[in-house]
């Protein structure tokens, strides 16, 4: 317990850092009129037809290609200064331990995906205030939009599922969006904290910035084989219903997939921290076996 609970006070230090760097909020900011904007004309129809639409854009807006690269992209930017190691580091990890400091980065990754999810789920929501209806149905305008061309008329670009309102509750599709967006930015901060921390260097940044662009690749059919690897693309429930089926890729794959990367990538990030005991180890035994 006094381990979890000294992880927890590095996790929350991280987070006090983390309002210091310019650089987040920036890139909170820029995501949340990115997303906003892109719902600007749904919400032009919405105001013509004069009909309040649902709280379920969240759902569409993961489910095109292209704002999930600019999601994923400014998650790579939001972990690219991981192992997040300032001049306090090495007094931190002597209160701490490495165990704990360890977990304390994860709890970190863990802690800011909650906060850039909810960014992502409250921008999907700013645009349409005044104009909502709640409801537990999908509604008219999600419904004209996924069954007609009428958006066309209004600039509309953003892409309504048919599929995904035949298939599934809209409370259901939007809960299962948010927890699968939730897992692929966790995914996307520990394979960058993971990647970094090993090399000391931003190769894990890179393989971030690399997941991000896979996804448009198999948008594009162009790596179709590779959809059950990128959790970006498992994010998006009409995919499930395309060329995924043929490779046994469905939403319990998914599941399965972020729960096993989750776990395995946490215990790398830990294990990470005993990177030189291990080289010291094996050194020692290159000279003794010599």
């Amino acid at each position: 317990m006094e381990c979890f609970m000294k992880a927890n006070k590095v996790s929350r230090y991280n987070m006090r850092i983390l309002w210091k760097n310019v650089r987040i909020p920036f890139i909170l900011i820029i995501v949340v009129l990115y997303v906003m904007e892109s719902l600007s004309a749904v919400l032009t129809f919405s105001q013509s037809v004069q009909i309040d639409a649902t709280p379920f854009a969240f759902v569409f807006l993961i489910n095109n290609y292209r704002i999930q690269f600019v999601i994923a992209a400014c998650a790579v930017i939001l972990f690219c200064n991981a192992p997040f190691e300032d001049e306090s580091y090495q007094y931190m990890i002597s209160r701490a331990g490495k165990l704990s400091w360890g977990l304390g980065q994860i709890f970190y990754i863990l802690k800011t995906s909650i906060l850039y999810t909810a960014c992502l789920a409250a921008a999907a929501m700013i645009p349409f205030l005044g104009h909502i209806t709640w409801s537990n149905e999908w509604g008219k305008i999600w419904g004209t939009l996924g069954k007609t061309n009428a958006g066309a008329e209004f600039g509309v670009e953003l892409s309504v599922s048919q599929n995904i309102i035949r298939q599934y509750e809209p409370v259901d599709a939007l809960v299962i969006s948010i927890l699968l967006e939730f897992s692929c930015i966790l995914c996307i901060g520990l394979i960058i904290y993971f990647g970094n921390k090993m090399t000391a260097k931003s190769v894990g940044t890179f393989i971030g910035a690399l997941i991000a662009v896979l996804d448009i690749c198999v948008s594009n059919d162009w790596l179709d084989w590779a959809y059950g690897f990128s959790p970006v693309s498992l994010t998006q429930l009409e995919l499930f219903n395309g060329f995924a089926p043929k490779w046994g890729i469905n939403l319990a794959y998914a599941e399965k997939f972020f729960m096993i990367a989750i776990i395995s990538l946490s215990a790398l990030c830990v294990a990470a921290n005993y990177k030189e005991k291990v080289i010291s180890r094996i050194s020692r035994g290159h000279i003794y076996g010599r």
